[in-house]
């Protein structure tokens, strides 16, 4: 016997970042052709509606760019995925919640009748971004994750221009946590012979939810018998 669903799927949407910069007019530089355009990473956004209280749910598994030489490109693909994350939760807020499930039998006037939208502030819809961001904990793309804001003339720009990106800096208002942010992040997340540390998170809106249980670090004897991690056994997004 199956579980019964805790969330209906309501939309899926796939998050192109090269397409996404293609669509911004005021951001054409050359450096936005050249280095961020050429990339192909994505993002997958879903929109989900409890099946029981109806409460609202926006989830997105990103993987960012990965080259340390490009750490510019990782910031401009982030900035874009919260300002697209932003529109899904304004477009899920205006969505009607689905039909009662006593709609249509017969019921009295006004049975089952609900508001067009309980979402009057999109910022109340929860919302959970997790995924390979090849980013470390000192980096900016954290730091516009954490903090909500970036300056124009933060290094990881490396002096490339990338429109009002890197004249007016970055800012967003979704109130973004790492989950692992209490322990003080794990030790690593991606172990090779060339590097380790932690470039994967799930970051999650603080006024809408909470951690409540957290996975321990990867186990050092383990890492001691394996070539690299993640693999096959234990995959990271």
């Amino acid at each position: 016997m199956t579980a019964p669903r805790r969330y209906a799927l309501i939309e899926r949407q796939v998050i192109e970042f090269n397409q996404v910069a293609l669509g911004k007019a005021e951001m054409r530089t050359e450096d936005m052709f050249n280095r961020v355009m050429s990339k192909d990473n994505i993002s997958v956004a879903c929109l989900l509606e409890s099946t029981t209280t109806d409460s609202r749910l926006v989830v997105a598994n990103a993987h960012i760019h990965w080259d340390p030489l490009y750490r510019d490109v990782k910031l401009v693909q982030v900035a874009m995925l919260i300002e697209e994350i932003e529109k899904l939760r304004e477009q899920f807020a205006r969505f009607p919640p689905k039909p009662p499930k006593d709609c249509g039998n017969g019921g009295g006037a006004g049975v089952g009748k609900r508001p067009f939208s309980r979402y009057q502030d999109p910022s109340h819809i929860a919302a959970i971004i997790c995924g390979d961001f090849n980013s470390v904990p000192h980096s900016a793309v954290y730091e516009f994750l954490s903090e909500g804001t970036v300056a124009a003339d933060h290094e990881d720009f490396m002096t490339h221009q990338y429109g009002h990106y890197t004249n007016r800096g970055l800012y967003h208002k979704m109130g973004l946590k790492s989950a692992y942010a209490h322990i003080g992040e794990l030790p690593l997340t991606n172990y090779t012979p060339g590097f380790e540390g932690a470039i994967d998170y799930i970051w999650y809106t603080t006024s809408t939810l909470a951690v409540t249980e957290l996975l321990g670090e990867v186990d050092k004897q383990y890492l001691s018998r394996v070539v690299g991690f993640p693999n096959a056994h234990f995959p990271s997004e």
